[in-house]
């Protein structure tokens, strides 16, 4: 059994013991007024995991100096990451961030894919010999110079940022490729500690079949980046084979050597996104290539009743998607 079923097994039972198993379930605790007892205890359940992971890190702080946290697309990574900081905060523990997207090499030096088109994804698009660099100097107390990536000119700016660790202080580096050893092949295992990030649903359809993972966190993206990106569902959905595929090949290879696996599915998140998903897919074509898959989520959506998006919390890892989240900026 790897980790993530553990951490699945653990999650189910604890929605059994709440007697929360089916839609019907999320749907009758709606219609009983008990909204906020299911956004409340949802929200707390996922506080705690944190929490724990914070108290893990801190009693391994002379040696796990360097947090890295992977996961698919729209796992909800960056709400994660934040909390996290926030809660070593609170444990005494000062963090500084690392962003990937700094270290991209410039365009022309990126791999193709097969065909033949820029591949992003691959770790071979980062340079993680720098990368590996800056991060062992920091642990050994010295001054890191860290590369700031201009998007715009798809190349690395001439400046660059220093940096340096203080005793009480980790590393936070969050990335699709923060399990892969080789982007940190020089930093000793015992300074790391790997977090792989997912949203393992544990309730099923009242028919009984179970909602998947990917399925959450495909509505997850169609709803952040039409608010946030600037992209329309019709993009999304023909990003989305590519993006999967991509996780296929440089995610989910590397999750058995995470430490410990992160759930952030949330009970009743479904019932945020129904009115946003609605509007999103009202008077899709037929046509489109993408319809059977959006026909598919607006069933599942739908089996859902509604819940405002005033009743969630600022700090709510929901909040990365929806907006109005006071741990990002969006």
């Amino acid at each position: 059994m790897t980790r993530i079923d553990d951490c699945l097994d653990e999650y189910r039972e604890w929605c059994n013991k709440l007697g929360i198993v089916t839609v019907s379930d999320i749907n009758r605790l709606i219609t009983e007024g008990k909204v906020n007892w299911l956004i409340n205890v949802s929200e707390i359940w996922q506080e705690q995991k944190i929490s724990e992971i914070a108290r893990q890190i801190k009693d391994n702080i002379e040696r796990k100096r360097i947090i890295m946290i992977s996961g698919p697309s729209s796992s909800g990574k960056t709400s994660f990451a934040n909390r996290l900081a926030l809660h070593l905060k609170v444990l005494g523990i000062s963090s500084c961030a690392i962003s990937l997207d700094d270290y991209y090499l410039p365009r022309e030096r990126i791999p193709l894919d097969e065909d033949g088109k820029y591949d992003f994804e691959t770790i071979e698009a980062l340079d993680y010999e720098l990368f590996n660099k800056n991060v062992y100097d920091l642990i050994e107390g010295k001054k890191a110079e860290l590369p700031i990536f201009d998007f715009k000119n798809s190349a690395p700016k001439t400046e660059t940022r220093a940096l340096t660790l203080s005793d009480d202080e980790v590393i936070i580096v969050e990335g699709i490729h923060g399990l892969n050893d080789k982007l940190t092949c020089n930093i000793p295992s015992d300074n790391k500690y790997r977090i792989y990030c997912t949203a393992l649903t544990a309730l099923c359809r009242d028919d009984g079949s179970k909602i998947r993972s990917r399925t959450t966190r495909l509505i997850r993206r169609l709803i952040r980046d039409y608010n946030f990106r600037g992209t329309g569902v019709e993009r999304t959905l023909e990003q989305w084979p590519l993006v999967e595929k991509g996780a296929e090949k440089y995610i989910f290879p590397f999750t058995d050597s995470a430490d410990i696996i992160f759930n952030s599915s949330i009970l009743y998140e479904h019932c945020i996104y129904k009115i946003y998903l609605n509007e999103l897919l009202f008077g899709m074509s037929e046509e489109h290539s993408g319809y059977e898959s959006t026909r598919d989520l607006c069933c599942l959506i739908n089996s859902f009743r509604h819940i405002d998006r005033e009743f969630v919390p600022k700090t709510s890892l929901v909040r990365e998607f929806v907006g109005g989240s006071t741990l990002i900026e969006q």
